[in-house]
């Protein structure tokens, strides 16, 4: 029998709504944890261990072991694909450093809290596919470790809210002298000339996973790729703007602020890199089709 949305909470089973953690959790106190969303295409999970490798990653930023093995944790995930019955599904997991007394010094002995949970993948509105997004330039003021993917994620938040309350689908961060670094939980890029430009890995910059898919498939179909620094007014003059994120997939934008982005319409690279994409998804995951966006 499948069970529908599911939690697994330090080795236990159970339905997310019975999921409860110490008040004195370090991640409900502090943010002082890691996170990945692995997304899963007709009951198969797209590049998890890459996900799980990066967590793995960015926990020993945080000066912290995960105590499962990647092969521990992808067997978690595949228990919560089998145990739900959810085919189309997003596979969020957490690990903190753990519960202790509220104190800014954490002991070296402390026992992670460990949290994964699948629940059905969202619906993005049809429109976005048909006539395209729109992005809020921002300002980025997050810490100088964006590299580790932490739940402490407030500056994305306020600025993802900001986005969303003036009409925009994604918030595009940029630093204060306009280099663009990616969105509030997604990574950009800029087509112009045919060519595709995306800001280069740094202390400003989350490695996507799907950043690594994307520039794959746009190489595959004969693109040249740039990872280097560019700046809002050049995604402004841009032919288009893509963003990517592991719920979103690709995302092409056609507004900016204000500005309209090549002819207000989606381009000809969006489409083709979609495509490709879809079919790297489709082929990995060895199944005959995907069900449409």
């Amino acid at each position: 029998m499948t069970m529908g949305e599911l939690l697994y909470l330090n080795g236990e089973w159970m339905p997310i709504r019975e999921g409860h953690v110490s008040c004195e959790d370090r991640g409900f106190n502090f943010g002082d944890g890691v996170y990945e969303v692995v997304r899963v295409y007709g009951g198969q999970p797209f590049t998890m261990r890459e996900h799980l490798e990066r967590q793995v990653r960015s926990a020993a930023g945080l000066g912290f072991e995960i105590p499962l093995s990647v092969e521990q944790f992808e067997e978690v995930l595949r228990g919560l694909i089998e145990r739900s019955g959810i085919e189309e599904a997003l596979i969020y997991t957490q690990v903190t450093r753990g519960a202790a007394p509220r104190n800014h010094i954490f002991a070296d002995d402390m026992t992670p809290t460990v949290m994964a949970f699948i629940r059905p993948a969202p619906p993005h509105p049809k429109v976005w596919r048909i006539e395209g997004a729109g992005a809020l330039p921002c300002v980025d003021n997050r810490w100088n470790m964006c590299h580790l993917k932490t739940i402490a994620l407030l500056p994305n938040i306020l600025a993802k809210n900001a986005a969303h309350r003036a009409g925009f689908a994604e918030a595009f961060f940029h630093l204060e002298d306009g280099t663009v670094t990616e969105g509030s939980a997604s990574n950009s890029y800029v087509i112009r000339g045919g060519e595709m430009w995306t800001a280069p890995l740094g202390p400003k910059i989350l490695p996507g996973i799907t950043r690594t898919q994307v520039m794959e498939v746009a190489r595959e179909i004969g693109l040249t790729v740039h990872e280097e620094t560019f700046t809002l007014t050049e995604a402004e003059d841009a032919d288009e703007i893509i963003m990517s994120a592991s719920n979103l997939e690709l995302l092409p934008i056609v507004r900016l602020g204000e500005r309209s982005i090549g002819k207000g319409k989606i381009g000809p690279v969006y489409r083709r890199l979609h495509e490709a994409y879809r079919e790297l998804v489709r082929r990995r995951c060895g199944l005959a089709e995907l069900v449409p966006l």
